[in-house]
């Protein structure tokens, strides 16, 4: 799980490197220096250096040759990956105590599947030993079984059917079900205007055409009829007015007059609404909706359960990480070009 989280931090990053940049040549420098200390275990510069390696050239093997596009990871990531580190080395701790181990075959399977059938020369690109990459890849394979064991899986008993109905109403009431109206607005201003718009509707009504279709004819009617623009609105955007015309009507309509005294001349002016098209939208059914809702449910447990496990694991072992962070300043560049 924390593997992930820190490769969608940097998903979108290298997009951006132009090809200058990765063309770069200089070589990157490293200031190696104890960083934390978690228990027995140190992790230095270079321990963090090696461990956004096998993450970068996994993830990132297109870019493998570029010593810039690999600084810009490191120093964006270093500070997360060193705390990332330093949690997965308390759940290590707490595997120790509970005895949990791992044979010689898994290790060297997972081996196969990230650096593949040629792991030595495939280490041998990334100047990691055989032994460091064992020991890497074996804490993480020892760090993801107590992810499940102690977070995961609590995460998934921990959500109920009643909990996915619950969020299914949410869901509803959050996304209720509309129509989507595409409309246009007949606008008279006349001095006559409730006369004109008797005249006008029957007019419209017999010939049941667009409004702009008719354009020509209005005008000969009446100089001040005023078609609107087409618009497309949810029901559940509409304003009353609109919503009472139009929710009656079906598909290429045309509404009876309608009258209101205008603010600005204080004239009556008619409307008719022209009603093109009505789209309905229901909401997703549960059975649709059930599977992503539970999904969206069990991550959220599962942030939750993770960090009461690791907040457990940094009380138990004393560890305060307000404090590491307050060790390395913004300023603080431990990787450089040269």
């Amino acid at each position: 799980m924390y593997k992930w989280l820190f490769i969608l931090t940097f998903s979108s990053l290298f997009s951006q490197i132009s090809p200058i940049e990765l063309s770069d040549n200089k070589k990157i420098a490293v200031q190696n220096i104890i960083l934390a200390k978690v228990n027995d275990t140190t992790i230095s510069v270079m321990d963090v250096k090696k461990k956004m390696d096998l993450l970068f050239y996994q993830n990132y093997p297109h870019l493998s040759h570029s010593n810039q596009a690999r600084l810009q990871f490191y120093e964006t990531g270093w500070r997360q990956a060193l705390m990332q580190m330093i949690d997965n080395e308390l759940i290590l701790s707490d595997a120790a105590t509970r005895e949990i181990k791992l044979s010689d075959g898994e290790v060297r399977e997972e081996m196969e599947s990230r650096f593949g059938p040629h792991v030595l020369s495939t280490l041998d690109k990334m100047d990691i030993t055989y032994d460091e990459a064992w020991k890497i890849v074996k804490n993480d394979l020892i760090v993801q079984r107590m992810n499940w064991w102690f977070i995961q899986s609590k995460a998934i008993q921990n959500v109920k059917p009643q909990d996915i109905r619950l969020a299914y109403r949410a869901y509803l009431e959050e996304n209720p079900p509309y129509q989507l109206l595409k409309y246009q607005v007949i606008s008279i201003h006349s001095e006559n205007s409730e006369k004109i718009a008797e005249k006008v509707h029957e007019f419209l009504s017999q010939n049941n055409q667009k409004p702009e279709l008719l354009s020509d004819q209005l005008q000969k009617i009446d100089p001040s009829i005023q078609i609107s623009s087409e618009y497309t609105v949810k029901d559940t955007e509409l304003s009353e007015s609109h919503k009472t015309a139009l929710s009656s009507m079906s598909s290429q309509s045309y509404s009876p007059p309608t009258f209101q005294k205008s603010r600005n001349s204080n004239k009556i002016v008619a409307r008719i609404f022209y009603l093109n098209q009505k789209t309905d939208y229901p909401a997703p059914t549960f059975a649709d909706l059930s599977s992503k809702l539970k999904n969206g449910l069990i991550q959220q447990a599962i942030a939750k359960e993770s960090f009461n496990y690791i907040e457990k694991l940094r009380k138990h072992y004393g560890f305060d990480s307000e404090n590491i962070k307050k060790n390395f300043p913004e300023d603080m560049h431990p990787f450089s070009l040269q």
